[in-house]
């Protein structure tokens, strides 16, 4: 009986070229798989780049580079492989040559650069990576005025402890009003718009005992990172260095031509932001405030929504830009002047004193972002683009009348409307 059934069976499969096919197809490509190393063995799995200069105009590349061992606490042990070229590509295939295996960017998060690449153009050194098929126009460009291969190795000690990512410190920076996420993708969209302008995140290494840094991390290693010590022009030995710290306040640089103009700090990024509406979580703070509930107080009110419409128009030539800003707040701490400190007070409604004196604040805080981007001649919050959008020709006739084309915020009418709302 049970031949019968097999020859049945067999017999069924046949009436049906599809089922032969496909059984030709798993053999022969599940023998071909079978035999095929594992990609894990053939490529180097980065998660992070770092760009130094080194002597006689060389670049000195770092790679924080995750090694796949056999271990029982879940832990993820990563090294960071140096190496240096005339070019990243060439620097690049010698970082290749230390691991013996091919690097792989297509799990690169992170783009760290030193500070001294924006001195000039550093879109000169970012056009090979930008270019990378392999790497996503989303991985997060982070400026330091350290090493960068330091950076990875404080990185990489994160990393190692499954403690807080970089990255997932640098894309909180795009919800948060006193910072400004920059990655690949927003850093050449800012380079081709016709400001030719954007910011790029800056992230310092401190003193391990400094105060008001965010996340702890250790650096202080001299081992062997890859073959061949120092051919082939790369390295291979990761710097000595102290215990250090990663501090993320907020500060970012802003370009132009891909070249840095200034450094921000937090306030002034927190001011920017206003004028954007690229927030959604912050303060505010309103110092020796008097109502019939305080007496001198400051009072700081949390963010936790906005909305931000923007129109332009044209008026006798004269382009005119039209801001409307809301921002809903709650009171989450009053200190009189007395010094007792109430926290977490909830009150349901805020006086039209408080109101007010919240709208002036913002308003203040607009005034100073744009005189920012005036004063550096950067329009990151695309008022061109929006210009151009209302009425193309009175736009293109605006610009001709100008002596500096590049100088076109300071000759636009700013009109803002900031209202606040509470719960």
């Amino acid at each position: 009986m049970q031949t019968k059934d097999f020859k049945y069976y067999l017999k069924n499969i046949f009436k049906y070229p599809m089922t032969i096919i496909f059984i030709v197809i798993v053999l022969f490509y599940g023998t071909v798989a079978i035999g095929k190393d594992a990609e894990i063995d053939t490529y180097a799995v980065v998660t992070a780049i770092g760009l130094d200069k080194a002597e006689n105009e060389e670049i000195e590349l770092s790679l924080l580079t995750f090694i796949p061992i056999v271990a029982q606490d879940f832990t993820e042990k990563y090294e960071v492989i140096k190496a240096k070229g005339q070019s990243i590509a060439e620097a690049m295939d010698f970082a290749g040559l230390h691991i013996g295996r091919h690097v792989g960017l297509s799990h690169v998060k992170t783009l760290v650069i030193n500070e001294s690449y924006f001195e000039h153009d550093a879109s000169v050194e970012l056009d090979y990576l930008a270019r990378n098929k392999n790497l996503a126009l989303s991985t997060s460009i982070i400026c330091t005025d350290a090493k960068a291969s330091d950076f990875l190795e404080a990185i990489k000690t994160l990393d190692s402890a499954s403690s807080i990512k970089v990255d997932t410190l640098i894309e909180y920076n795009n919800s948060y009003i006193y910072s400004k996420e920059s990655t690949i993708e927003t850093f050449y969209k800012g380079l081709y718009s016709p400001s030719k302008s954007g910011f790029v995140s800056f992230i310092s290494l401190v003193p391990e005992d400094e105060d008001g840094v965010s996340i702890a991390t250790s650096t202080s290693s001299a081992g062997q990172t890859g073959s061949g010590a120092s051919n082939a022009g790369g390295e291979s030995k990761s710097a000595q260095s102290e215990n250090k710290k990663i501090l993320n306040n907020g500060e970012t640089i802003l370009c132009k031509d891909a070249t840095k103009l200034v450094k921000l700090d937090n306030e002034q990024m927190k001011n920017i932001n206003f004028l954007d509406g690229s927030f959604n979580s912050g303060s505010i703070v309103i110092e020796d405030f008097s109502d019939d509930l305080f007496k001198n107080a400051r009072l700081t009110f949390e963010i936790f929504d906005n909305k931000r419409n923007i129109k332009a128009s044209f008026e006798n030539g004269i382009p005119i830009i039209y801001i409307d800003l809301k921002i809903y707040v709650k009171l989450s701490e009053a200190k009189e002047a007395d010094l007792e400190i109430k926290e977490n007070v909830d009150f349901k409604n805020i006086s039209q004193e408080a109101i007010k004196a919240l709208e002036f604040k913002v308003k203040d805080s607009l005034k100073e972002g744009l005189d920012i981007l005036r004063e550096n001649k950067c329009d990151t919050i695309e008022v061109y683009k929006i210009l151009n959008n209302t009425d193309h020709k009175e736009t293109k006739k605006f610009m001709e009348s100008l002596e500096d084309k590049e100088d076109y915020l300071n000759h636009v009418i700013f009109k803002v409307s900031p209202q606040i709302f509470s719960n």
